[in-house]
C-alpha cells in the first residue's frame, strides 16, 4: 500500500454542436427495401482468427448475394467468413449486400488488430453505485456553491444518469491506469480504445461519441488520488476546484456518466471519470 496522500484533477468543457455522420451507403430500387449490417466492430489479437458475420435483408423476398472487401480486394462471397489478421493496425472491411437486379447496399465494419490481446468489455454498473454517484452530484447541485474565479452558482437541476457516458468515462479510466498518464487525452496506445482506432490520441469528444451519444453540450472532470476512495470525497475534491466546480454547476448539463477503478500497483490508486452531457 502506498503511503502517498495525493490528489490530482483536471478539468474541460465543452459547448458545441455536433452532427453525426453515417458509414452506410445504398443504391436500391424503390421498388423494396434493402439493408446491410456488418455487426458490430472486432477486436482481435495478430495471427488469431475472427469469426465476422454479416447480415442483409430485403423486403420482397428475393435472393440476395453477399461479399466482404478490404480495399480494392474482394475477401469473401458469403455472410459469414473467418478472418486472420496479419498485421498490426485497423482493417476497414466493406460488408456489400446485392439484390437480384443489381441493386446494392453497403456497410462497414472495423477490425482493431493488435500485438496483444485486449479485452474492451465494459462491466455493468450496479444500480446502487449510479444511485451513490448521482446522490453526491445533485447533492451539490441542489444547492448554492462558490466556484471562485468562476463565479457564485444557483443551484440547479439535477442530472440523471446515461449508460453512454459510464462507458466513455470508463474507457478512459482504464487508459490512464493501463498507460500510466493523467491527461484528458487519451494514450494512444491500445488501451486507448477510440484512439488506437483512429491512430491518434483520443479526446473525450471522440470518447463520447464512440458510444453513439449524440450531443449538444458535454464536459469531463478528472481526478485521481490514494485516499480519494468515495464518490463523497472525490466530488467534494471538484468541489474545491474553480473549473471543476463550474462543471459540476454548470445548468446546461442534465445527465452524467462516471466511474472509479482501484488499482493498488498505479501511482494515484483511485482514479475518476466523470463525464457530463446534454443530449442533442
Amino acid at each position: 500500500m502506498k503511503s502517498i496522500n495525493s490528489l490530482v484533477m483536471v478539468f474541460v468543457i465543452l459547448f458545441v454542436s455536433a452532427c453525426a455522420g453515417t458509414e452506410k451507403e445504398s443504391t436500391p430500387s424503390n421498388a423494396f427495401i434493402l439493408t446491410a449490417d456488418a455487426g458490430e466492430d472486432k477486436r482481435v489479437k495478430i495471427n488469431e482468427t475472427v469469426f465476422i458475420e454479416g447480415r442483409g435483408t430485403t423486403s420482397d423476398g428475393t435472393a440476395l448475394s453477399y461479399s466482404w472487401e478490404k480495399g480494392s480486394d474482394t475477401i469473401a462471397t458469403t455472410s459469414k467468413f473467418s478472418y486472420l489478421p496479419t498485421l498490426v493496425g485497423t482493417d476497414l472491411l466493406r460488408f456489400v449486400v446485392q439484390h437480384n437486379d443489381g441493386s446494392i447496399i453497403s456497410d462497414t465494419m472495423k477490425v482493431v488488430v493488435t500485438k496483444e490481446t485486449v479485452t474492451s468489455k465494459i462491466p455493468l454498473i450496479s444500480e446502487s453505485l449510479k444511485k451513490e454517484y448521482l446522490f453526491e452530484i445533485n447533492k451539490v447541485r441542489a444547492k448554492e456553491q462558490d466556484c471562485g474565479s468562476k463565479g457564485i452558482f444557483s443551484a440547479t437541476n439535477p442530472v440523471t444518469w446515461n449508460n453512454k457516458l459510464y462507458k466513455s468515462s470508463y474507457e478512459h479510466t482504464q487508459d490512464l491506469i493501463k498507460s500510466k498518464t493523467f491527461s484528458h487525452l487519451g494514450s494512444g496506445t491500445e488501451s486507448d480504445w477510440t484512439g488506437y482506432v483512429l491512430g491518434k490520441q483520443s479526446d473525450f469528444k471522440e470518447r463520447i461519441e464512440t458510444y453513439d451519444y449524440s450531443w449538444k453540450y458535454i464536459g469531463e472532470n478528472l481526478g485521481a488520488g490514494t485516499v480519494i476512495e468515495s464518490a463523497e470525497k472525490m466530488v467534494q475534491g471538484w468541489l474545491k476546484s474553480d473549473n471543476h466546480c463550474d462543471n459540476l454547476m454548470n445548468p446546461n448539463y442534465t445527465e452524467v456518466g462516471m466511474i472509479m477503478i482501484k488499482d493498488e500497483s498505479s501511482l494515484y490508486t483511485h482514479y475518476w471519470t466523470q463525464n457530463f452531457g446534454t443530449p442533442r
